[in-house]
């Protein structure tokens, strides 16, 4: 586990967490769903932050806080394993977490106003203007086990259409204005698939660290694609790695010398890991 530090230098939104918190937070989170996880980690770390408006955050603002707390964590590197679509080889994946959400980047997040306001898009494609905001992880949440999730999620990030009259536009604005055009009311699913797309792909450069793509090279056979990086579930991966180990330090110090799980914990690592060079000496 990094120092905290100085692992937490410049994560000013971000607390360090101590032991017993890591624990406490691995524990409740288990009995998420993976996509509730990241907002428990981030609850527990960011004390300031409802879940509330942790679920009404962007989820590219939510990645930059994931990852100041990986970082805290763990450490800048990443090093994973992926499967070639083309020969199902596998390659090993190695970069910085930094590479993929700067410091400071649009992931950043310090007060609780840059977390949750969030600018509403004016899209205008085939005929129709649109009103739509970025994707959240309640909408993710709110979408699962639903017949047609993608349908369901731009429905809940779409908030208003019209048909408008005249030439037809295309494009993306970022103004959030007034009303959407001067035409009929028109529901989210109803909406061409050239006006789906551009909505899509509004609001993908509007929050571009929602989703991360890897650019990987199979050296095997050659192809070349793009591959999800899921953070949410990578640093609960990290996390349950870092609690399984402190149990088993507790263990080995429970069993040599008696003591409390709450004395072991209060120890700190520095003096926890002298404990136990002595009992494996």
């Amino acid at each position: 586990m990094t120092d905290p530090g100085t692992a937490w230098a410049g994560a000013a939104a971000l607390r360090p967490p101590t032991d017993r918190l890591l624990l406490d937070t691995w524990e409740r989170a288990a009995e998420l769903t993976p996509a509730a996880r990241p907002l428990a980690l981030l609850a527990a770390a960011c004390p300031q932050y409802s879940w509330e408006q942790l679920a009404a955050a962007p989820l590219g603002r939510l990645a930059g806080l994931l990852a100041a707390l990986r970082r805290a964590l763990v450490g800048d590197a990443v090093e994973a394993v992926a499967s070639c679509p083309a020969c199902n080889g596998l390659v090993e994946v190695g970069f910085a977490l930094s590479g993929l959400y700067a410091p400071g980047g649009p992931g950043s997040v310090d007060t609780t106003a840059e977390l949750t306001v969030t600018a509403e898009l004016t899209v205008t494609a085939e005929g129709h203007e649109i009103r739509c905001r970025p994707v959240t992880t309640a909408d993710l949440l709110a979408v699962r086990g639903t017949a047609d999730p993608a349908a369901a999620l731009l429905s809940r990030c779409v908030t208003a259409v019209a048909r408008v009259a005249g030439p037809e536009g295309d494009g993306a604005g970022d103004g959030a204005g007034g009303g959407a055009g001067g035409g009929d009311p028109l529901p989210a699913g109803d909406l061409p698939a050239g006006a789906r797309a551009a909505v899509e792909a509004a609001l993908a450069a509007a929050d571009p660290q929602a989703e991360a793509l890897l650019g990987l090279d199979c050296p095997g056979c050659g192809t070349h694609w793009w591959e999800p990086f899921d953070l949410g579930a990578f640093l609960w991966a990290d996390l349950e790695r870092l609690a399984l180990h402190t149990l088993a330090e507790v263990d080995t110090l429970a069993r040599a010398y008696g003591w409390r799980e709450a004395d072991i914990l209060a120890l700190g690592r520095r003096r926890r890991r002298r404990y136990l060079d002595l009992v494996t000496a």
